[in-house]
């Protein structure tokens, strides 16, 4: 078992990272909830792992099951969240525990940070997506129609349980929106990292780094998490990718891309963009653009139009005096955050993506 430290005082929490870190969970609940722990999950994850969590923590444990699409991260379903909670009677001193992937927690968490003005929760990550990136941080939400997680808060859960027998049944699809995520870690902190991800096999099928690899992923975050937990500086440098990621999502209505599918995408235009200024060498270049494309196919962007990205693109949360920072690469192992990256940068970076007129 590794444990992983977010050092944030008496906000402070521990990651477990193992395969069979599921049976950490009673001891956790016991010293969290004197009061209703309630399970959020998915219909999905449930058939596949819900025996598991019964197994544990009891065959009476009341759950609530929602649907975990990322369309379905809305106001309507957090609304039927607060009801089901509500309804198992859930108070001030209880527990929701998120089981499932980065929506899931998403939703589970947001509820909880809204709920009776704020309960505990505990994060446990179904998908490598969630554990390398969503389940450490706090940062909870809905999607809003015109704009991904334009409503949410800061509400750090209590523990994240990482248990990676769990992965044993995630599509490979799904597998590797994860390694875009550690991928894009390497790229920020840790060459090593970008050098293990980029020669891994296939889906990570068999591949005995995984436990270093999702270790160091979430080092890397719960480092920069605990140095600025409410992305006042430098936690936006965990945005490289996500700023072109999340307007590919929402132009499609997140109907096309994984999450880490998106961010792949948006590592490859931020390294155009950054080659393009002079910051980032050409055979940096080449290396990050070689590391995304050796984790798998995309899917393609061809067909979308430049001009609705930019537009989704100025409605990002991020944005500050009518402009959206970018996380841009120097090298591998480095980034900066560069605020007056103009259009014209950005429809180049999208037309080197292979975009659409």
């Amino acid at each position: 078992m590794t444990e992983v430290a977010v050092e944030l005082d008496q906000r402070a929490y521990t990651v477990h990272v193992a395969a069979g870190a599921l049976e950490t969970l009673p001891g956790i609940v016991a010293a969290l909830a004197p009061g209703r722990t309630v399970v959020v999950s998915s219909p999905r994850i449930w058939r596949h792992h819900g025996a598991a969590v019964e197994r544990v923590l009891g065959p009476e444990i009341p759950r609530v099951l929602i649907a975990d699409a990322e369309g379905r991260k809305s106001r309507r379903t957090l609304d039927r969240l607060h009801d089901a909670l509500l309804d198992a009677g859930l108070g001030r001193d209880g527990l929701v525990i998120a089981f499932g992937g980065g929506v899931v927690g998403d939703l589970a968490g947001f509820a909880a940070a809204t709920y009776m003005r704020g309960v505990d929760w505990t994060c446990v990550p179904t998908t490598l997506l969630s554990m390398v990136d969503s389940s450490i941080g706090g940062k909870v939400g809905i999607n809003h129609p015109r704009a991904k997680n334009l409503i949410g808060a800061f509400h750090q859960p209590r523990a994240v349980v990482a248990d990676l027998a769990l992965l044993a049944t995630l599509p490979h699809r799904q597998v590797r929106s994860g390694a875009y995520e550690i991928l894009k870690c390497g790229v920020i902190a840790d060459p090593s990292l970008f050098a293990a991800v980029a020669r891994a096999p296939f889906a990570l099928a068999g591949w005995p780094g995984l436990e270093p690899a999702v270790t160091a992923a979430c080092r890397i975050k719960a480092g920069i998490v605990a140095r600025d937990e409410r992305e006042g500086g430098l936690r936006r440098v965990l945005n490289f990718g996500h700023t072109i990621g999340h307007a590919l999502e929402t132009v499609t209505a997140y109907r096309r891309f994984t999450h880490g599918e998106a961010v792949g995408w948006g590592m490859i235009g931020a390294a155009w963009i950054a080659a393009a200024r002079g910051l980032l060498a050409e055979a940096a270049r080449a290396e990050i653009l070689a590391g995304v494309d050796g984790l798998g196919r995309r899917p393609p962007v061809s067909d979308l139009d430049e001009d609705a990205i930019l537009d989704a693109l100025g409605r990002d949360k991020k944005a500050r005096a009518g402009r959206v920072p970018f996380v841009l690469p120097t090298r591998i192992g480095e980034v900066v955050v560069e605020p007056g990256v103009t259009p014209d940068e950005i429809r180049a970076a999208l037309r080197r993506m292979g975009t659409g007129p």
